[in-house]
């Protein structure tokens, strides 16, 4: 549960990051910018989760 919860907050921290970062680069709103975001930040979520996993297990 608790990899769910940090993995969740990573998630949320991820996407914000990312959307800002193609903000500052020029990269318009569609549904391939949305597509990134969700494919990164979901990336960003796995990982983190496994890091916890490896820690707490």
């Amino acid at each position: 549960m608790t990899s769910f919860i940090i993995s969740v907050v990573a998630y949320l921290i991820a996407a914000f990051y990312i959307k800002r970062w193609l903000d500052e680069i020029g990269i318009p709103k569609t549904m391939v910018r949305g597509l990134v975001i969700f494919v990164l930040a979901a990336v960003v979520s796995y990982g983190v989760a496994y890091v916890v996993d490896l820690v707490i297990a």
